[in-house]
């Protein structure tokens, strides 16, 4: 988990100018016992499918060594959700 969590950390720059450019409402990664899990919030599955299949992302993953198959994707539909301003951590 920490090559995950420190790969992140370095490719973090170039995954925030993917989720801004495909409208990406929130972001929050979080350590697990094997690895990391990511929650993103788009505005619609078309947001998210972009930003999946955008070349800047494929580019990141590819140069951890990661397989499309390794990464676990599950959409669901957000009844509702709360913002509240923070500074990044």
């Amino acid at each position: 988990p920490e090559l995950l969590v420190e790969g992140y950390r370095r490719s973090s720059a170039t995954m925030t100018d993917v989720g801004r450019d495909h409208s990406l409402l929130i972001h929050v990664a979080a350590r697990t016992d094997d690895g990391l899990l990511i929650v993103n919030l788009w505005p619609s599955g078309d947001d998210s499918r972009a930003a999946g299949a955008d070349p800047r992302r494929l580019g990141v993953i590819r140069r951890h060594g990661l397989e499309p198959r390794q990464l676990r994707k599950e959409h669901y539909e957000a009844v509702n959700y709360v913002s509240f301003d923070s500074p990044e951590s």
